[in-house]
Parts: structure tokens; C-alpha cells; sequence
């Protein structure tokens, strides 16, 4: 009677043991196959723009910046693009990296900066014509960004490419004049094959044009 009580106490905790080591057999399952959370995407910007903010002239003529507008871009998108011109030129984004805010924003951004160091600067709620001194208006900058991205030449070497379209117009109580319209290019090479390496490369490609921009404008002013 004692052997038969010790046997099925014995059974009992064998039976124990087992069920346990299934139920945990079936939580590490449940947890192989559970979604793992995505991971956070590094955020790049386009750093500040060059240069120190000086004393304005008195009497300087203003510039209106009109928002950027990007016909080259994915309207309000953060994604980091790059291609491969010698495979098959298909545009591609980068999963773990993206930029901060749209590009048409971040490069409005730097673009102002560097402008407003020689010159005053303004936004699009300003009125013209309150703005107006005799005739003469405050110019309009228009400025459309056509490319931003990262061109690989093959996967080792890579380059930052920017490419826009800067339009200046003179507002006039006659009606708005074209004063100048012209295409900037800048290509940097990346220091890396990767999204750090484009987003440097292109951080100074735009700095570069918002640089060419500004000695741009001088001859119109």
C-alpha cells in the first residue's frame, strides 16, 4: 500500500514537471512569433547654414522667401532616397534612417538662415504692399527642389546630389516682373556608403547652394 501511495505521488510530480515544461514551451513559442517592435529610425537634418548674422544696412531691400515647393520629392515625405545608376536606376529609401521634417522644409530652413545674414528676410504672411517703399516691392524668391538624393555609382562610392530651380521676381504695381531664373547643382561625395554618409554628403550640398543663392541674389539687388 505504501509502495502504490510512493508510485503515484511519484507519478503525480512527473506529471507536474511535464505540463510545466509545456506551458513554457509554449510561451517561448508565443514569443518567437509575436511581432518584434520596429526599430526607431536615426533622424538626420541639414545642420545650420554657414556664416555669422550680421548688422543689416539701413535701407537694405527686403527678399520674400515663398515656401519651397519640391516637384522632384514625395510631397511631405521624410524619407531618405538613394539609387543605383549602374543597376537599374530604381529610387530606393532607407528603412532604419529619415530626415526630420520634409526636405522642403529643412532646406527652407538653412536657405533663410544664410540669406538673412545679408539681407532682411521674409516669410509669405507678409503683405507686398504694405511692404512697398514708393514703387518699389520687396523681391520674391521662388525655389523648387528637383533632386535630393543619394546617387551610387556602384556600392562602395556614393555622392550627395541636390539639384533646384530659383526663380526671382520683381512684384511692381504694373504687375510681377521676372528678374532671373536659373538651375543649381551641387554633388558631394559621401564619406560613407550609407544613410550617414548621404546625409552628410547632402547637408553640404545644400549649403553649397544656398551659399550660390545668396551670391545670386546680390546681382539683382
Amino acid at each position: 500500500m505504501i509502495a502504490t501511495q510512493g508510485k503515484q505521488h511519484i507519478m503525480k510530480k512527473n506529471i507536474a514537471i511535464k505540463a510545466g515544461l509545456f506551458v513554457a514551451a509554449v510561451l517561448l513559442s508565443a514569443c518567437s512569433v509575436l511581432p518584434k517592435p520596429p526599430a526607431t529610425a536615426t533622424l538626420y537634418d541639414l545642420g545650420p547654414a554657414i556664416g555669422k548674422p550680421v548688422d543689416l544696412p539701413v535701407g537694405k531691400r527686403p527678399v520674400m522667401v515663398a515656401a519651397i515647393s519640391g516637384q522632384g520629392l514625395m510631397p511631405g515625405s521624410t524619407a531618405m532616397l538613394y539609387r543605383f545608376v549602374d543597376v537599374d536606376q530604381q529610387l530606393r529609401a532607407y528603412q532604419e534612417a529619415r530626415w526630420s521634417r520634409p526636405i522642403e522644409q529643412l532646406f527652407g530652413l538653412q536657405l533663410r538662415q544664410k540669406l538673412e545674414q545679408g539681407r532682411p528676410i521674409l516669410d509669405t504672411e507678409f503683405s507686398l504692399s504694405r511692404m512697398r517703399a514708393g514703387d518699389q516691392y520687396p523681391l520674391v524668391l521662388r525655389v523648387d527642389i528637383e533632386n535630393f538624393e543619394q546617387i551610387f555609382q556602384n556600392p562602395q562610392d556614393s555622392k550627395g546630389v541636390v539639384q533646384l530651380r530659383a526663380t526671382l521676381i520683381e512684384p511692381g504695381v504694373g504687375g510681377d516682373k521676372l528678374l532671373a531664373q536659373r538651375t543649381f547643382v551641387s554633388a558631394i561625395d559621401a564619406s560613407e556608403a550609407n544613410a550617414a554618409g548621404g546625409a552628410k554628403a547632402l547637408a553640404e550640398a545644400s549649403r553649397t547652394l544656398a551659399v550660390e543663392i545668396d551670391s545670386w541674389l546680390r546681382h539683382y539687388e
